[in-house]
C-alpha cells in the first residue's frame, strides 16, 4: 500500500461539509488517509489529499 499526496480541485458550495467533500474524493476514487481544504477561491476549494493506493 502506498500514500500518495495530491491537490485536489472541487466546486465550491460556499458552505464546505465533511461529508460533501469525502463524498466528491469518493467520486474521483480516492481513498483519503487525510485531507485538508488549503485554499479557497470563490469557485473551487483545493482540498491536499493522502491518498491510499494498494
Amino acid at each position: 500500500m502506498q500514500v500518495i499526496s495530491e491537490l485536489i480541485e472541487i466546486k465550491n458550495k460556499q458552505t464546505p461539509t465533511v461529508e460533501y467533500i469525502e463524498q466528491e474524493l469518493t467520486k474521483r476514487n480516492i481513498n483519503p488517509l487525510r485531507w485538508a481544504i488549503v485554499y479557497v477561491d470563490d469557485k473551487i476549494y483545493t482540498v491536499s489529499v493522502a491518498n491510499l493506493k494498494e
